[in-house]
């Protein structure tokens, strides 16, 4: 493969991103000039940053032959959350589990009490 280090990689990941800067171009035309931090990821980013087997995301479930896990196991008191959960792969999905997660846990509506609670910094 092709050396991670090089100049051509870099490159070549530089290319791959054009079409995501675009498409995010349709809605917010200046978005790079907004972008504070700009990375650009691959599959090998996901196995070496996030311990992923190479780079996938989400459990190995064939379309049509299974469904993802719920967010309860059957150990009390614990719960999972994330891309490998029912509400899906990507960031979406994922702060869905989140949510679904939260929702095992306790109501929407004590949910609800506890966010009244936070005060955020002025």
């Amino acid at each position: 493969g092709m050396d991670r280090s090089s100049p051509e990689y870099a490159k070549l990941k530089e290319e791959r991103s054009e079409c995501l800067w675009r498409a995010i171009e349709r809605y917010i035309p200046d978005i790079r000039s907004r972008a504070q931090v700009t990375l650009v990821g691959t599959p090998l980013t996901c196995e070496r940053f996030l311990r992923r087997d190479r780079g996938t995301y989400g459990p190995a479930i064939a379309a049509g032959e299974g469904t993802f896990p719920g967010v309860t196991t059957p150990l009390p008191g614990l719960y999972r959350c994330g891309d490998s959960t029912t509400a899906g792969i990507g960031v979406p999905a994922t702060a869905a589990g989140g949510a679904q997660c939260a929702n095992a846990i306790m109501s929407v509506w004590d949910q609800l009490k506890l966010n009244e609670r936070i005060v955020m910094p002025v």
